[in-house]
C-alpha cells in the first residue's frame, strides 16, 4: 500500500477576508493524484479561535467595513450612484436603479442608507443584500 502525502500550499487571495489553500495529493513517486483549491474565510476562523488578538482583528475589520460603507453611502458624490451597495455586495440591478431614479430619488435613498449603516447594530444583514431598499425586512 502506498503512503499518500498531503502538501499544503497557502496562497492569500487579493481579497483580504479570504484565504485560498491549494491541496495536492501526491504518492511516493511524486505523481500528482489530485489537486483541490479550498477557500476559507479568515475572519470566520478568527471568530472561532480562542486567541484574543484574532477577536480584536475581527472587530477592527468589521468597524473599518462599516465606516467605509457609511462614507460611500453619503449621498454626494458616491451614494447617488449606489457605490456603497457595490461595496457591500448586491445584485447588479441595484446600482442601476439608484442611477435611474436620479440618485436614489434625489439622494434620499442613499441618505437613509447612510443613517441605517451608521446606527444599526446588526451590520451583517446588509452584506450581499439584493433588495433595493436594504433596510426593509
Amino acid at each position: 500500500m502506498q503512503k499518500l502525502f498531503f502538501i499544503f500550499l497557502f496562497f492569500l487571495s487579493l481579497n483580504s477576508f479570504s484565504e485560498k489553500k491549494e491541496v495536492w495529493l501526491i504518492d511516493n513517486t511524486g505523481t500528482v493524484l489530485e489537486k483541490q483549491i479550498i477557500e476559507t474565510d479568515i475572519l470566520q476562523a478568527a471568530d472561532d479561535a480562542p486567541n484574543p488578538l484574532f477577536k480584536l482583528f475581527r472587530k477592527k475589520q468589521k468597524d473599518k467595513r462599516r465606516l467605509t460603507a457609511a462614507l460611500l453611502a453619503f449621498p454626494f458624490p458616491f451614494g447617488i450612484v449606489g457605490l456603497h451597495r457595490i461595496f457591500l455586495g448586491t445584485k447588479p440591478h441595484v446600482p442601476v436603479t439608484y442611477i435611474a431614479s436620479l440618485g436614489g430619488i434625489f439622494g434620499i435613498l442613499p441618505l437613509i442608507d447612510f443613517f441605517v449603516i451608521c446606527f444599526d447594530k446588526d451590520f451583517e444583514q446588509y452584506l450581499n443584500n439584493p433588495k433595493v431598499l436594504m433596510w426593509v425586512k
